[in-house]
């Protein structure tokens, strides 16, 4: 039977105009665009220095030169992927201000000033204790990081955007401090801000002592326990990890990333059953009572070249877009961190993120993959998964060697793959007639 791509692009493309459309929307979207520069760039650094500290350590290596050329990479990792929060408040801040700009009526909105009242916002939410999440530590003043790496995005994202809008809202009052005509642009701005300022970052000091009195150390961690939590009755079963997929699928496309929000839930419950299944094999050299771990069908089978297992879309846009086309520089850029776990590239850079067109495949091709291994898995055509490894080894290796080095997971990895690719093909193609649609537009009208 014949795919009538037409009937599946109507819709979609709806949905994609109703998305283009939406200021909020526009403007996340927009922020996740801005951040792709400095995904790309870590994620390679941060595959470079993964390599080269697994060369150090398997080798013995004991040179200097090979330690700061490592040191180097994770340097430039920190400053890229170990911030993107940061980078998140600023663009995401930034865009929506842009956004409120364009309306006539928000003429005294400064979008500078408004992107750093949103910085400033973000670390009046922060706890100021490296040691917080442990009330009886000793006190440390600073910021942990996990607050300005893809843990804090979530935090990042929304208090960006509600400090422009709360900061827009209070540019429209009369409570304001009024300068003369013949004052400096730069001069007024300041000047008129200075209330609208106050207002917003003692409404986030607020909330942070709200949060800080219900018992919680952060914004955090109060979407994990109150959100997050309740929707993981987490059992070790495919329906478990089909839900535990969807929830990582759809956080990620609404820009968070799924993988360390619920992972950090779930791996309390799923980690101890991989390991007792690495002891067992260990001991037996056999898979006979060897069960099957939740947390290898989905982050190894599900996941095959990173959330969404957008290995096999990464082909796909080297093999159904043409030359010169943003996606297929994207997918050639993404390829060998894709090769390694690696995706935020084609995550942004595609993107995925808040793009309706591609959001049924990236949440159909995991849990597609999820069922199929968990099945040959569970009636003994594949081995169960049972070496703990490094996880510095490309795909296909990989499962090699998470398999014991027997060969049936890589050919199953490498069947998932095929059908990946072919799952996504079609929405790879509707997204491109989309985006040509885009610019014949932007071109005509220009």
């Amino acid at each position: 039977m014949k795919l009538d791509l037409d009937k599946i692009q109507g819709p979609l493309l709806k949905m994609s105009s109703w998305v283009e459309k939406n200021n909020i929307l526009q403007a996340i979207k927009n922020a996740f665009v801005r951040t792709i520069p400095f995904t790309v760039v870590g994620s390679f650094s941060n595959l470079i220095k993964m390599q080269l500290d697994a060369l150090i350590r398997t080798q013995k290596l004991d040179s200097p030169w090979l330690t700061n050329l490592s040191d180097l990479f994770g340097y430039v990792g920190t400053a890229t992927l170990g911030i993107v929060a940061i980078i998140v408040v600023i663009s995401s801040a930034y865009s929506y201000a842009l956004e409120l700009k364009a309306k006539p009526h928000n003429e005294k909105l400064n979008p500078i000033l408004a992107t750093l009242l949103s910085l400033a916002a973000y670390f009046v939410m922060v706890p100021n204790n490296v040691n917080f999440a442990d009330p009886k530590a000793k006190v440390i003043e600073g910021f942990a990081s996990s607050f300005f790496n893809f843990e804090g995005m979530f935090t990042a994202l929304i208090v960006g955007m509600l400090a422009v809008f709360m900061y827009n809202k209070f540019t429209h009052s009369k409570f304001t401090i009024k300068m003369p005509g013949n004052v400096p642009q730069n001069v007024f701005d300041s000047f008129f801000s200075l209330i609208p300022i106050t207002e917003v970052l003692f409404i986030f000091g607020i909330v942070r002592i709200l949060i800080e009195t219900l018992g919680f150390t952060s914004l955090i961690e109060i979407i994990s326990v109150v959100l997050i939590k309740p929707m993981l009755s987490v059992g070790t079963g495919l329906p478990a990890i089909i839900v535990v997929i969807l929830l990582e699928q759809i956080l990620w496309f609404l820009g968070l990333h799924g993988f360390n929000i619920v992972w950090g839930v779930v791996s309390a419950f799923w980690l101890p059953l991989f390991l007792q299944d690495v002891a067992k094999f260990a001991k037996t050299q056999s898979f006979a009572d060897v069960s099957i771990a939740p947390n290898t069908m989905t982050n190894v089978y599900a996941m095959i070249g990173g959330s969404g297992a957008t290995f096999g879309l990464i082909i796909a846009m080297l093999i159904f877009t043409h030359r010169g086309e943003k996606e297929r520089e994207v997918a050639k850029l993404a390829f060998i961190p894709g090769l390694f776990g690696i995706n935020e590239p084609v995550i942004f850079g595609l993107p995925i993120v808040l793009n309706p067109i591609m959001f049924i495949p990236w949440v159909v091709v995991p849990v597609f993959n999820a069922i199929v291994a968990y099945t040959v898995t569970k009636i003994g055509w594949v081995v169960p998964l049972v070496v703990l490894n490094s996880g510095n080894e490309p795909i296909f290796l990989s499962t090699w060697i998470l398999g014991a080095f027997h060969i049936s997971p890589v050919i199953l990895t490498a069947v998932l793959v095929v059908f990946d690719i072919m799952i996504y093909a079609p929405f790879v193609v509707i997204n491109q007639r989309s985006e040509r649609a885009k610019a014949e537009a932007e071109m005509a009208a220009a």
